[in-house]
């Protein structure tokens, strides 16, 4: 399993935490002295990838499909959809099988009945591409422009697993700048499989001195007020059709959101908070827990965020994974949007409880914090970690006031998106993925180019500007973020009639003379 992390300060000190690729592979080149050496195939995992043998085949559902081409001055089908299947303790049984994985005798997509192939020394080359899970109708076109498979939703992609196209020549070649490695001839085809689907979760933790954070309650694009489920707005593909295509450079497979049924979602939701205990300041050994109403208590109450990055509290729900119902984790599957080009959106509530037992609660409204769209390019088998800090400095306010609305309506996007024609029906048109998004004249753009809902704006509270006829201030009564209470003390002395005031503030002191 590859994992890499990176985080980045954004205006509530949102935290993200990077990404990680699972892949399933095939076993390590096997030789044969045969001058005519059958082809077969396998998905036999290596060490380094996260599943075993069995359970790789177990994921693949047991069987997978290949298209494989052979060009000598030419380039023809050779295994046009043919059926490999998953059968242990079969290895070696027959010569087309070195893995438990069998093609000879089955039944291809196309309906043929499928025969051993032989590896042709005099070809220049042979091409592979791979993918499990596919649905009766789905099937793969070509090794260049693979397969175009429309999906439901998330749950029924997370099943879906595809290869990266295999180069064999008659001897293996290194990769170059311009050219991907290749497997040499009499090997095993070794496809590494990937998820079609990609996942996400989001967290939240808080810092702020003397205070514990409780009853997050989540508003964003197209939600209703006063939900408490983890939700966020950005482009989210809800279904349509992914093409599966080819990096002649890398032989990586590639996918792109486009097709003739495709429907995009501009929220998502994340399942229910998941709070934990938080730790009394009040100094009652015996009651060492904060309870929810701001008490000292001596058993352990989940009400509150977490205090780190690694104890972020996180949203859970249930979800399909893996082809398995009614699984509850805070990961949830999403279709994948490598051409995303809508930043992440998140307003919340939340309620500040005092640490020390005096049960003292503070209500902040309307914190806000974006995600820049560079790190919303969710890509296939990835999976996505967002953590949020809540601290001090968090940009919500805590003045009287309430919501400009208590149901924001839905993101519309903008109808001159520019189009290209529909791959599936040249009759059609659909929306350009490589294009960037045009800005909807019915949602202005704000600060830093996101689209904001002016019917919901984020507040900012003011009042007339005393230098400025018609002009506005920030309210300094009503600040748009959290301000810690200071104190001053002001020492007064008689002596000869004179008083003398002195401002202590834990740096300097000045003194005034009073006669």
């Amino acid at each position: 399993m590859r994992i890499s992390k990176f985080y980045i300060t954004m205006l509530v000190g949102m935290i993200l935490a990077g990404c990680a690729s699972d892949k399933f592979e095939t076993p390590t080149s096997m030789d044969s002295g045969d001058i005519d050496s059958p082809i077969f195939f396998g998905s036999k995992t290596l060490s380094v990838t996260r599943a075993s043998h069995e359970a790789s085949a177990q994921l693949l559902n047991n069987k997978f499909w290949v298209y494989g081409t052979k060009t000598n001055k030419t380039t023809s089908p050779l295994f046009d959809n043919y059926l490999v299947e998953y059968a242990a303790g079969t290895a070696n049984l027959t010569e087309s099988n070195t893995a438990d994985w069998e093609y000879v005798g089955k039944t291809s997509k196309k309906g043929a009945l499928q025969g051993i192939k032989y590896w042709d020394f005099s070809a220049e080359k042979y091409d592979f591409v791979a993918a499990a899970g596919l649905a009766e109708k789905d099937t793969i076109k070509n090794t260049n422009d693979g397969l175009r498979i429309k999906v439901a939703d998330a749950d029924a992609l997370s099943g879906i697993f595809i290869a990266d196209r295999i180069t064999a020549t008659p001897s293996a070649q290194a990769a170059t700048d311009t050219k991907p490695a290749t497997l040499s001839y009499k090997s095993t085809v070794q496809f590494q499989f990937r998820r079609l689907g990609a996942r996400m979760r989001v967290g939240f933790y808080e810092t702020v001195p003397g205070y514990a954070v409780k009853n997050l309650v989540f508003y964003y694009i197209g939600a209703q007020s006063g939900s408490y489920d983890v939700g966020v707005g950005s482009a989210f593909p809800s279904s349509g059709v992914y093409t599966v295509d080819y990096d002649d450079a890398t032989n990586a497979a590639v996918s792109t959101f486009a097709g003739s049924a495709n429907k995009m979602s501009y929220v998502n939701s994340f399942g229910s908070l998941e709070y934990t205990s938080a730790t009394s300041d009040s100094g009652d050994s015996a009651k060492p827990y904060l309870a929810a109403d701001g008490s000292a208590s001596a058993t352990p109450d989940k009400s509150f965020l977490g205090t780190s990055a690694s104890e972020a509290c996180y949203g859970k729900g249930y979800y399909t994974i893996d082809g398995v119902s009614g699984v509850h984790s805070d990961f949830k599957p999403i279709l994948p949007n490598e051409h995303n080009t809508l930043k992440m959106q998140l307003r919340l509530d939340y309620t500040l409880v005092a640490l020390d037992g005096s049960g003292d609660e503070i209500q902040v409204r309307d914190a806000y914090v974006s995600v820049p769209v560079e790190y919303l390019q969710w890509k296939p088998n990835y999976s996505y970690t967002y953590i949020f800090r809540i601290s001090d400095q968090s940009n919500g306010y805590t003045g009287p006031g309430s919501k400009p609305g208590d149901v924001i309506p839905p993101y519309i996007p903008d109808p001159n998106w520019p189009e290209i024609p529909d791959p599936d029906d040249p009759g059609k048109t659909i929306p350009d993925p490589d294009a960037p998004l045009v800005p909807n004249p019915l949602y202005p753009e704000g600060p830093g180019g996101d689209q904001h809902d002016p019917s919901n704006p984020v507040p900012t509270p003011t009042i007339p500007d005393p230098d400025n006829p018609g002009g506005v201030i920030p309210d300094p009564d009503n600040p748009s973020k959290l301000y810690p209470i200071t104190f001053d003390a002001i020492v007064v002395e008689v002596e000869d009639g004179q008083k003398v005031y002195t401002i202590i503030d834990g740096t300097d002191n000045s003194s005034t003379d009073e006669h």
